[in-house]
Formats: structure tokens, C-alpha cells, sequence
């Protein structure tokens, strides 16, 4: 299916992920709509840029590994 260029279905790959799409990725992980917040301003103010610098490619990796330092 071809899909106009620019639409954000919330994948991962769309940077930057639009709010709701992080929001409803959280509270599938069974976290709250805060911490979803918290991870989308952070990565906000940060320019969806990695540590290094360098563009983020899938926000939701970067999501997977936020919940997994929220565990430790």
C-alpha cells in the first residue's frame, strides 16, 4: 500500500513521534501517561538526538530502553 509521504502512523521510524503515539506505546507497556510525557519532553528537548549527537532512527527502541532503566 502506498502511503503519502509525511503521514506519521507511529511505527517508530517517524521522528519525532507524535505525542499520543508515544503516549499509547507507554500504556501498552503498562506505564502511565506521565512517564510517557516525561520520555517525549525529554527526547524533545534533546532534538531526538541520541547521546553522541546522532539523529535517533525508531524512538521506540530508545522507549524500550527508557522502561528498561525505569525497572533497574
Amino acid at each position: 500500500m502506498n502511503r503519502p509521504k509525511g503521514v506519521n502512523e507511529g511505527f517508530g521510524m517517524e521522528i519525532p513521534p507524535l505525542l499520543e503515539h508515544v503516549k499509547i506505546y507507554f500504556l501498552q507497556k503498562e506505564l502511565s501517561l506521565e512517564e510517557a510525557e516525561i520520555f517525549f519532553h525529554h527526547h524533545e528537548n534533546i532534538k531526538w538526538n541520541t547521546k553522541k549527537g546522532t539523529p535517533i532512527k525508531n524512538w521506540k527502541a530508545y522507549a524500550n530502553e527508557w522502561i528498561w532503566n525505569l525497572s533497574q
